[in-house]
């Protein structure tokens, strides 16, 4: 009976750590969505954490370590909304895109926003780093633009990677102001699907090309 009493009591300090660590990063997550990157410490997240810093150090590392575990933890969840739907057609591919990831932002806008800058502040979006989503997000934007020409809604005179490139910059800079709060997450929306249909517009076919500028010139008129 003693090491199952033993095995019970490794399993209880392992629950006991969890939990303190689930409650470091989400006070944590609370402290950066309420007053930004800068306000950040340790002194002040062992404080509203109710532990000391050495067990934040022990739990999971210093302040960059918090930070990025942060950031990875976004990472995961934007993931989860990107990938987990088919092509049919550039526009509901475009807008399905932009809706799973307004659904996600809107339910902790300003979490995201901050993990957005934490991030870029920390360099965790180079060299690989934050599980790679922006590669993975590249290659969806390719993997669209491929089954685009593959159905016949692009002529396929300009080269795939080059339009998937576009198509991801448009994300991306539109992602840049609402995160820095030059536009709202309504505005983002607008400039990240007129931005991408108007690059598929670029090469679409003849046939396709007045149904994208219909579509662009909709959401373009939206909340005006």
């Amino acid at each position: 009976m003693k090491p199952m009493r033993a095995q019970g009591g490794v399993a209880a300090r392992t629950a006991n750590k969890l939990k303190r660590k689930q409650t470091i990063l989400d006070t944590a997550r609370s402290i950066i969505a309420g007053g930004g990157y800068s306000t950040f410490t340790l002194a002040e997240l062992a404080n509203l954490a109710n532990v000391t810093v050495p067990t934040i150090h022990n739990l999971i590392g210093n302040k960059s370590e918090v930070l990025k575990q942060l950031v990875v933890d976004m990472v995961e969840r934007t993931e989860q909304v990107l990938f987990a739907d088919k092509f049919s057609d550039p526009i509901t591919s475009v807008e399905s895109f932009a809706d799973n990831l307004m659904d996600l932002y809107r339910n902790d806008e300003a979490f995201y926003k901050a993990a957005f800058v934490v991030g870029e502040q920390e360099s965790l979006f180079e060299h690989g780093h934050a599980a790679g989503i922006f590669k993975k997000s590249l290659k969806l934007a390719f993997n669209v633009c491929n089954e685009a020409k593959t159905h016949g809604f692009l002529n396929g005179d300009v080269d795939t990677q080059l339009l998937a490139d576009r198509v991801f910059a448009n994300q991306r800079i539109a992602r840049y102001d609402w995160m820095h709060g030059y536009i709202n997450l309504a505005e983002y929306r607008k400039q990240m699907i007129c931005g991408m249909l108007l690059t598929f517009a670029s090469d679409a076919t003849n046939d396709y090309r007045p149904t994208l500028l219909n579509k662009i010139n909709q959401v373009f008129a939206e909340g005006e």
